[in-house]
């Protein structure tokens, strides 16, 4: 039985295959997700190249019957990725930017099998629709997070 070979360090992406009751081996890529190599490309487009990257990165260090899946998301508002907002700071600025709005999740992924040499690649995007946020509600958080 091929081993599943987890090339990214998201603990959500590895919750995510254990609720489907896949136990993957992680092997992080340490690729540079914020290489000017990377960035310059559409959102669209950086997704599948970081999958690629992912995986072909840790290809090495894996058992010659695995399976390597590697996978990036990004959020795209008005043609640019949006990285995770990291602070609640952030987080309600962000907020605020797309409150009515929408802009498109997605999601790359790259699974890569060595014992029968098959590598596929795939995309996939969905359209994210805010609801409008009240001033009042923001302000709300606003305040508890410079408490």
């Amino acid at each position: 039985m091929n081993k599943l070979i987890l090339a990214s360090s998201s603990p959500s992406r590895l919750r995510l295959l254990q609720s489907a009751g896949i136990n993957p081996q992680v092997l992080v890529s340490g690729v540079d997700e914020e290489s000017p190599e990377i960035t310059a490309l559409a959102p669209s487009e950086m997704v599948l190249a970081l999958a690629i990257l992912k995986a072909h990165t840790v290809k090495d260090l894996a058992p010659a019957d695995s399976l390597i899946l590697g996978c990036d998301s990004t959020f795209e508002f008005n043609g640019q990725s949006l990285g995770k907002p990291e602070t609640k700071e952030n987080a309600i600025n962000r907020s605020k930017l797309l409150s009515g709005k929408f802009g498109y999740l997605h999601t790359g992924h790259c699974l890569i099998d060595l014992k029968q040499g098959i590598e596929l690649t795939e995309r996939s995007t969905a359209k994210v629709q805010f609801a409008a946020v009240s001033y009042t509600h923001l302000r709300a958080h606003e305040t508890k997070a410079n408490l």
